[in-house]
C-alpha cells in the first residue's frame, strides 16, 4: 500500500502547481521507479486512476521509467496544457 501515501504526497504536489500556474489540464506525469522499490507498478497505476477522477490530472497519462539497482521513486517532470 506504499503506492497510496506516495500518490497523495505527488498528486498535492502537481494539484498546487498547476492552481498557482492557472493551468487547465496535465497531459502526462513522468516518474521514476527503481527497481530495488515496494511499490507494485499495476497498483501505482490503478491509484492513479482513480484518485485523478475529476481533476485536471484525469486524462494524463503515466510514464514510469524504470531504473535498476536502484530504491529510488521520483517525480520527474508533468506535462500541462
Amino acid at each position: 500500500m506504499h503506492e497510496i501515501h506516495f500518490l497523495e504526497d505527488l498528486l498535492k504536489d502537481i494539484t498546487g502547481h498547476i492552481r498557482r500556474h492557472e493551468v487547465k489540464n496535465v497531459t502526462q506525469v513522468f516518474l521514476e521507479l527503481g527497481e530495488f522499490t515496494e511499490i507494485n507498478e499495476e497498483s501505482l497505476r490503478f491509484f492513479f486512476k482513480e484518485k485523478t477522477k475529476n481533476t485536471p490530472l484525469e486524462n494524463a497519462s503515466l510514464n514510469i521509467k524504470h531504473i535498476p539497482q536502484q530504491r529510488v521513486l521520483r517525480l520527474v517532470s508533468f506535462d500541462c496544457d
